[in-house]
């Protein structure tokens, strides 16, 4: 093997496909990545058997031929190359990587033992979507799946389309957020797809721009952005039903200015100090809310802003950063804050005025409260 590439693309490549690299390891070819040169472009495959990654680059190539390499260790080398090309020859046994004065000796693994990747069936139709909504789509929603993995079916985020639409949903169990946006090009699936998956492939369709395919197939979901492919298994087991857990309707609804009541919300929230029995308290009364948090050790904080209030008063408690995630996630000026109770599950909502111009976003994100 012996290639010629352009700095940026290479590294950006290798850099990619390297998040796929798990820390720990019980096949040794997992921790590497897979180099091919061949017909003019280098193909970088990576895979810790949950999640696989693919890219293609145009390069210049002497010898055709295909390398495994240490992953991590490649990654942190090219990234840390001076903005010049990047040479590589060798064999199978290791590689001389050249850039500008930098020269490395990169030993090599057993090509056999890297695992053939995952593709997709071809006659499995895509959907097709901006890549804009997506990451954004991924961005609102993710946040709310959970991250300890004895619940997997919760660390998901529940994909499902239809010919017109793609909804997403994700829950901890304590908080619960979903969203759907229209495709440019729609299928029929449902499927339960491991967050940081979905999270990387947000990440690639945002560096991209354009659009990107979604093939929803039985037991795994592949993503195609340009000359990138990300395919993942899917979680099995039943992801929660948003529609059983969203209210039809509301009670108490509080319309708020989003900003202001975030910066609030950041400042009261420091005497909290990230402890969990340090909610804060929401005071809706009056033409008012006001924030409340109140630490044994430290002290208390209270700040008031005006709220647009429909009936009656409720004091309602929520865990600071749950409530911060919520707000960061909706993109209005306004927020509504839609309440039963003060023990019964809430609502954040993007608020729209009657003059507000373009798409209306259908955002919900349900928060269960804590006792004030």
């Amino acid at each position: 093997m012996k290639f010629r590439a352009e700095h940026d693309e290479f590294a950006t490549a290798i850099g990619w496909v390297t998040r796929t690299v798990g820390a720990r390891v019980t096949l040794p070819a997992l921790a590497g990545v897979l180099l091919e040169a061949d017909d003019g472009r280098l193909t970088c495959r990576a895979t810790d058997l949950e999640v696989a990654a693919e890219v293609s680059v145009p390069v210049q190539i002497t010898e055709p031929g295909k390398v495994l390499l240490p992953g991590k260790l490649l990654a942190q080398l090219v990234a840390r190359f001076p903005d010049a090309a990047v040479e590589v020859s060798g064999g199978p046994d290791g590689v001389e990587v050249t850039c500008g004065r930098s020269t490395f000796h990169v030993r090599g693994m057993p090509v056999e033992d890297f695992p053939a990747l995952p593709t997709p069936d071809p006659d499995v139709t895509p959907g097709t979507i901006r890549s804009g909504a997506f990451g954004r789509l991924v961005g609102q929603v993710a946040r709310a799946a959970a991250t300890d993995e004895a619940r997997p079916a919760l660390t998901g985020v529940k994909l499902t389309s239809t010919a017109t639409e793609l909804a997403a949903t994700a829950t901890d169990a304590y908080r619960l957020a979903t969203r759907t946006v229209p495709w440019e090009t729609g299928v029929e699936a449902e499927s339960l797809v491991p967050s940081r998956a979905l999270q990387e492939a947000a990440k690639a369709a945002s560096d991209s721009g354009g659009s990107l395919e979604v093939i929803l197939e039985q037991g795994q979901a592949t993503f195609r952005i340009g000359d990138r492919r990300l395919t993942t298994q899917l979680i099995e087991g039943k992801a929660i039903d948003a529609k059983s857990l969203v209210p039809d309707a509301f009670e108490i609804t509080a319309i708020v200015d989003r900003d202001p009541l975030m910066e609030a919300l950041q400042r009261v929230a420091i005497v909290a100090q990230g402890r969990a029995n340090s909610p804060v308290n929401l005071v809706f009364a009056e033409g008012s809310v006001d924030l409340r948090v109140s630490n044994q050790e430290v002290g208390d904080a209270s700040e008031a802003l005006p709220a647009d209030i429909d009936g009656e008063d409720i004091t309602i408690a929520f865990n600071p950063a749950f409530l911060q995630a919520g707000l960061d996630a909706i993109g209005t000026d306004r927020v509504e804050v839609l309440m039963n109770g003060e023990l019964k599950p809430a609502v954040l909502r993007p608020h729209h005025d009657a003059d507000d111009e373009g798409p209306v976003d259908d955002y919900t994100y349900l928060i269960m409260p804590m006792r004030p």
